[in-house]
């Protein structure tokens, strides 16, 4: 029966008789001497030509390091297969304690960034850098199971003087790569390595096998976490005006549709940070969420002008009221919505710069120097739920007609009808907001208010501005209307009594002792 051409042994093979014959065969491959008396494996054949083309040495140094400890173990902690390491150790316990084996890990690109075993026989592999940091692609390594395995994407055995570097002929070893479910793509590679004696066909099976089971873990997770995605933004999609068309996940599967096109669709090519997009059935606009934990695409174009037409004969205004309040208030063709205070901060801004911002100053208006745009993003993804395709990405920015009290406010003040504008004025913008844009438009609102009504030595705008949130402390303002009441009007008592209130030492009455400007 003919070997398994990933195997490089069977039970019955004489090790030495065969280690002597491969060290043979390789000198003769990569010193050019005469004709090998063994056969060569086509898969370590290819890999030794592979590196002898990258310009690995043979007799030269070992795996080099490219990471510290300290980088590994915190690429190790990100790592998706990181939560496999009880069924990795279990793997040791398959090959019994006396096996002098040890069991790694490494990445995509080669790097081990786990390594357990018997302490002895763990530091036995530091002598030929199998240890945490060192590099085992091919490139870098010469051919080894670990690296060959990547390299070809199948899992394979590599014993003795198959191995490319002389330093590493006394080990054997077999590795199996694990691939991310659902873009096929290796996350990694599981490597079982020992002395040359624990050479066995077996242990081939063993690391496949647990490879296996590593992805099936992988796509557990996977689609527990695709689910979630769903539940929390499957109501953005929809058929309707203001709906995204499909809810994609980081690895561009499509988790939900309203376009059978897109739907149909295996996976998709995203841009990360979103951006215009060719698919069939027109073209898209991608928009990330939660910082790229999931994608939400829009139709763009024609097709979803004529979308949105059959769905609302015109676009419903956006209205948002801000002042006197510390949850902004956003009306959208329905029943009006109080946003978090947070979420309200980021409306307000975006109102505050038509032109749009970006997530990164977004988060440096709202956190300061050391903002993250991640948490900023989740705030957005939120407010799109809310918003719809009202809210743009790259920038983000307000989109279609919108109107506030704040621009109201500004626009009396700019005509010089401050009754109405008294009116209108409910209190001071966002009052416990401290964004600095915030405060300062909110500051100069109040400090334009209410110079305008000192200035205009009308008793009535007087009192109306001390009915206010902010003028309700306003000694000048008092003592203003105090002078322009005739004694005998009534309102000159109750001004008298403000006058004489505001007039006590800050510690014997309540005073917010505002002075804007």
């Amino acid at each position: 029966m003919q070997q398994n051409p990933w195997v490089a042994l069977d039970a019955t093979t004489d090790r030495r008789r065969l280690a002597r014959a491969l060290a043979r065969a390789r000198d003769a491959a990569l010193g050019g001497g005469g004709a090998a008396d063994q056969p060569v494996r086509e898969v370590i054949a290819e890999s030794w030509a592979r590196s002898g083309e990258a310009g690995v040495a043979p007799a030269g140094e070992l795996a080099p390091r490219v990471l510290s400890a300290a980088e590994a173990g915190e690429r190790w902690r990100t790592h998706p297969l990181a939560g496999g390491m009880p069924m990795l150790r279990a793997l040791l316990e398959d090959v019994h304690d006396d096996s002098k084996q040890v069991v790694l890990v490494c990445d995509a690109d080669g790097t081990i960034l786990w390594i357990d075993g018997q302490p002895a026989v763990v530091d036995e592999a530091q002598e030929i850098n199998l240890a945490i940091g060192a590099g085992w692609a091919e490139g870098r390594a010469g051919t080894n199971a670990m690296g060959t395995a990547l390299a070809v994407d199948h899992p394979v055995q590599v014993f003795s003087a198959e191995h490319y570097a002389q330093a590493v002929e006394g080990w054997t070893c077999s590795a199996a790569p694990v691939h991310d479910p659902e873009t096929g793509e290796p996350v990694g590679v599981v490597d079982l390595s020992g002395e040359f004696a624990t050479a066995h066909p077996h242990s081939l099976a063993l690391v496949s096998a647990a490879a296996q089971m590593l992805e099936a873990g992988l796509a557990r997770e996977a689609a527990e976490r695709n689910e979630r995605l769903r539940e929390r933004y499957g109501g953005a999609v929809g058929a309707g005006g203001g709906q995204a068309g499909a809810l994609v996940s980081p690895s561009g599967r499509v988790l939900l549709s309203a376009e059978p096109v897109w739907g149909r669709l295996a996976r998709l090519d995203l841009p990360p940070d979103g951006g215009e997009v060719a698919l069939p059935g027109g073209p898209a606009r991608v928009e990330p969420v939660e910082d790229g934990d999931a994608y939400l695409l829009w139709r763009t174009g024609a097709r979803a002008a004529s979308a949105s037409a059959s769905a609302v004969a015109a676009p419903a205004r956006l209205t948002v009221s801000a002042l006197g309040r510390d949850r902004a208030r956003l009306s959208l063709g329905g029943e009006p919505i109080d946003l978090t205070p947070r979420r309200s901060e980021i409306l307000m801004l975006l109102l505050l710069e038509p032109a749009g911002m970006s997530a990164e100053r977004l988060a440096v208006e709202l956190y300061g120097d050391f903002g993250k745009p991640v948490s900023v993003r989740a705030e957005l993804s939120r407010l799109r739920r809310l918003l719809g395709d009202r809210l743009e990405a790259n920038p983000y920015r307000l989109r279609g007609a919108v109107t506030s009290d704040v621009e109201e406010l500004e626009r009396l003040l700019a005509d010089g009808d401050l009754a109405a504008a008294l009116e209108r004025y409910t209190g001071p913008l966002l009052p416990s907001s401290e964004v600095p844009e915030i405060v300062e438009v909110r500051e100069r609102l109040d400090w334009e208010l209410r110079e305008a009504v000192l200035r205009s030595a009308d008793p009535a705008l007087l009192v109306a501005w001390l009915r206010t949130p902010s003028g309700r402390d306003d000694i000048v303002a008092t003592r203003a209307l105090v002078e322009l009441l005739d004694p005998a009007d009534e309102r000159r008592a109750g001004a008298l009594s403000r006058l004489r209130r505001l007039s006590q030492p800050p510690g014997d009455r309540r005073r917010s002792a505002r002075r804007p400007g």
